[in-house]
């Protein structure tokens, strides 16, 4: 599966992700826009930027590195959803102007993952 497939299905499977939990999901009809979703909580509006990751554990590594090539601004972006393959969910967490997250279930970034409470 290419990149831009698996970002697609990344989007929309956070979407739907969402709705089970009865969060509503809106995607800009622009394709630059910064970030991909605003989900709204009925408490708050938080942008998105969705990312993807097909990469396997590497040797002599515990984690996943996800990294992207833009730092996102805190104005443009609330939230990082990162789906990863391995584990079969997203990893949520805030934007704090990093480019990169190791990730994992048995790491301090469990506490992200399928975090869909935004916390």
């Amino acid at each position: 599966m290419d990149n831009n497939t698996r970002g697609c299905i990344a989007e929309y499977s956070f979407g739907v992700e969402c709705l089970k939990r009865g969060i509503i999901v809106s995607f800009p009809i622009l394709d630059s826009c910064v970030y991909d979703c605003i989900a709204d909580t009925g408490k708050n509006i938080y942008r998105i930027q969705i990312k993807s990751t097909g990469k396997k554990m590497e040797k002599n590594r515990s984690t996943i590195q996800a990294n992207w090539h833009v730092i996102y601004s805190e104005q443009d972006v609330d939230y990082f959803a990162v789906w990863v393959d391995l584990y079969k969910g997203f990893f949520i967490f805030k934007n704090i102007g990093q480019q990169s997250i190791r990730l994992n279930l048995d790491n301090d970034n469990s506490k992200y993952f399928n975090n869909f409470a935004f916390e």
